[in-house]
C-alpha cells in the first residue's frame, strides 16, 4: 500500500507560469535519466500523452494534458524503484494548471513496498530538487504568503512583519524560527540547508541578534518564544494565547545533545508528516480534469449512439449516470475527510516528542499572576514571598503569568548557584540579564526614590524596608506589563530572596 510522505501546493503568479513550471519538470526528469540512468538521448515532453519508450524496467512515466477554453492542466505520474533499496518504489504525482494569470502546482510523493522485507525504510529526503528550482526561478505564493528557498533574516525592521505573519489567519504554512544563543553565537542548525529542504512547505526565519529574540519574547511571552539557540515551528493558527505545546519547541541544549543533522531532520520530518496528512487537492485543477473527462465520456457516448443497439445505449447511459453519481459521492467524501482532518488537529497538539519536548508541564502553566505566585510559593524554596506580593498579584491583570513564574524561578536558581559558590551576590544583575530579563535593575531612580519612595517600602522583619531591586516584564499598560520587587537577604539562614511585590508597575515619575 502506497503511503503519502510528501505534499506541497503553491501558486506561480504569471500568465506563462505553466510553461516555466513544465519546462522545469521536463529538465528534472530528463536529467534523472540522462545522468543517473545513463540514457544520453532520453527525451520527454510533459504535454504529450505518449510514454517514452526507453524507460528501464520498473519505471513508469505518463502524462495527461487537459484543456477547456483558456484553462489548461497537465497531470504527470512518474514512479521508479529506490536507488538503494530495491524493495521500495517512489511515485510522484504532479498536477499543474493555468487559470488566468495564476499557475497552480501540486506535487505529491508516495512510497510503497514492492518486496516483503521487514526492515525500516530510510526515508532521508527533503523537497524535490524541482521544487527548489521553481522556488528559485519565480515568485511562489501560498495564499497571501510568498515563499523562497532560502532563509529570511529577522532584523529589527522585520520584527513587526514577523509578528503580523505569525498571527495572520490567512497563513497556511508553518514558520520555523532559528534563534541565536544568548552569548551571540548563531543557531547551530544550517538555516540555508533547512530552507532548501523545506522549500514550498515552510518558511525558515533566522534571527542573528540575541537582543531581538528578547524583543520577540516581550511580544509573545516566554512560553511561546524561541531563544538561546532553540528552534521552533509556528504552525498556522498561532496566537499569543494558544497552547505552547501546539507549536513544537526544540531547545538549544537538545540540539547540541543530538547533533544539528538529526535536529534538522526531526524538524523536516515533523513538517512533512503534517503536510502530507493535511493535503487537500486544488479544486480548480480537480474540477478542470473532471470536466474534461466528463466531456470525453459524452463524446464517446455520442459516437456510440450512431451505431450501438438500444440495449447497449441504455446500459452505457446507466453506467455514465452511476459514474457521475460516484464522482459526486467522492467529492462529498473528500469534504467529509477534510473535516475529519481538521477535527484530528488535537492529535498534533497533544502528541508528545520525548526528545524535543519542552520541560514545562501543565502543572507549571499558571493561568493568572495570582496562580503563578502561589505556585512559586509552593515550589521555590529559596524565595520568601510576602503577603504584600500575594495581594498585589491578585490585583494584577498581566496576561503572561508564566513569565512571572519563570522570573521567580530564575531568582530561586540564583540562590542555589550562590550557595554553591557559582554566583556572587554582586552578579545577580548580570545573571538576570543573561536569562533575558533586560529590564531588570538593582536600583530605582533617585527621583522615584524621593517622590514615590513610600511605594517601594514594605514591612519585612518588623520594619519598613526599601525594595529597590526589580524585574520589569513587558511594557505599557498593566495587561502587558508587570514588576517584581525583591531583596537578597544573604545574612539570613538559609539565605533567601525576599519578594515583596508582584504585579502592576509601581508608581514612578513616568506614571
Amino acid at each position: 500500500m502506497a503511503r503519502l510522505v510528501y505534499s506541497c501546493r503553491f501558486d506561480v503568479a504569471a500568465k506563462d507560469g505553466i510553461e516555466n513550471v513544465l519546462s522545469t519538470y521536463r529538465d528534472w526528469i530528463i536529467g534523472h535519466y540522462r545522468d543517473r540512468q545513463d540514457i544520453p538521448d532520453f527525451e520527454f515532453e510533459p504535454e504529450v500523452a505518449i510514454a517514452p519508450k526507453e524507460l528501464p524496467d520498473g519505471h513508469s512515466l505518463t502524462c495527461s494534458p487537459y484543456e477547456i477554453e483558456d484553462e489548461r492542466a497537465v497531470q504527470i505520474h512518474w514512479s521508479h524503484p529506490d536507488s538503494k533499496d530495491a524493495g521500495l518504489r517512489w511515485a510522484n504525482e504532479i498536477r499543474v494548471g493555468q487559470f488566468g494569470d495564476c499557475c497552480s502546482v501540486e506535487h505529491l510523493i508516495f512510497i510503497e513496498s514492492v518486496k516483503y522485507n521487514v526492515v525500516p525504510a530510510k526515508l532521508l529526503f527533503g523537497s524535490p530538487r524541482v521544487i527548489l528550482d521553481i522556488c528559485a526561478k519565480v515568485p511562489v505564493r501560498i495564499g497571501e504568503m510568498q515563499l523562497r528557498a532560502e532563509p529570511y533574516p529577522l532584523g529589527k525592521n522585520e520584527l513587526a512583519d514577523m509578528l503580523r505573519i505569525l498571527t495572520s489567519e490567512h497563513r497556511r504554512l508553518p514558520v520555523v524560527l532559528l534563534s541565536p544563543y544568548a552569548r551571540g553565537d548563531l543557531n547551530q542548525i544550517d538555516s540555508a540547508r533547512l530552507a532548501l529542504n523545506l522549500a514550498g512547505v515552510a518558511a525558515v526565519v533566522q534571527a542573528r541578534n540575541p537582543d531581538l529574540t528578547w524583543d520577540f519574547t516581550d511580544e509573545v511571552g516566554r512560553q511561546l518564544s524561541c531563544f538561546n539557540g532553540a528552534a521552533r515551528i509556528y504552525w498556522p493558527g498561532f496566537s499569543k494565547t494558544c497552547n505552547p505545546r501546539s507549536h513544537h519547541l526544540f531547545l538549544g541544549d537538545w540540539i547540541e545533545k543530538v547533533g544539528t543533522g538529526w535536529a534538522a531532520l526531526k524538524i523536516e520530518r515533523t513538517i512533512f508528516e503534517v503536510a502530507a496528512f493535511r493535503y487537500v487537492p486544488d479544486n480548480r485543477i480537480a474540477d478542470l480534469i473532471r470536466r474534461v473527462q466528463s466531456e470525453e465520456r459524452r463524446r464517446i457516448l455520442a459516437e456510440k449512439k450512431e451505431k450501438a443497439e438500444e440495449d447497449f445505449l441504455s446500459e452505457y447511459e446507466r453506467d455514465l449516470t452511476r459514474l457521475d453519481d460516484a464522482e459526486k459521492k467522492i467529492k462529498e467524501l473528500e469534504a467529509e475527510n477534510a473535516n475529519l482532518r481538521c477535527n484530528q488537529k488535537v492529535f498534533f497538539e497533544t502528541g508528545t516528542d520525548k526528545l524535543a519536548e519542552s520541560e514545562e508541564t501543565e502543572e507549571l502553566s499558571p493561568t493568572s499572576v495570582s496562580a503563578a505566585v502561589k505556585l512559586a510559593k509552593q515550589k521555590l524554596k529559596n524565595l520568601d514571598i510576602l503577603d504584600t506580593a500575594i495581594s498585589a498579584a491578585k490585583q494584577s491583570p498581566f496576561n503572561r503569568p508564566y513569565d512571572v513564574f519563570t522570573a521567580l524561578t530564575h531568582l530561586d536558581k540564583f540562590v542555589d548557584g550562590w550557595r554553591k559558590k557559582q554566583q556572587e551576590t554582586g552578579g545577580l544583575l548580570k545573571y538576570l540579564k543573561d536569562q533575558g530579563w533586560r529590564r531588570s535593575s538593582m536600583h530605582i531612580s533617585v527621583t522615584a526614590k524621593g517622590k514615590e519612595g513610600h511605594h517601594y517600602k514594605f514591612m519585612y522583619q518588623g520594619k519598613k524596608q526599601l525594595f529597590e531591586p526589580h524585574i520589569t516584564i513587558g511594557a505599557k499598560d498593566p495587561n502587558s506589563c508587570a514588576s517584581i520587587h525583591f531583596i537578597f537577604d544573604k545574612d539570613r539562614s538559609p539565605a533567601k530572596i525576599v519578594v515583596a511585590h508582584v504585579g502592576k508597575h509601581l508608581p514612578n515619575t513616568k506614571t
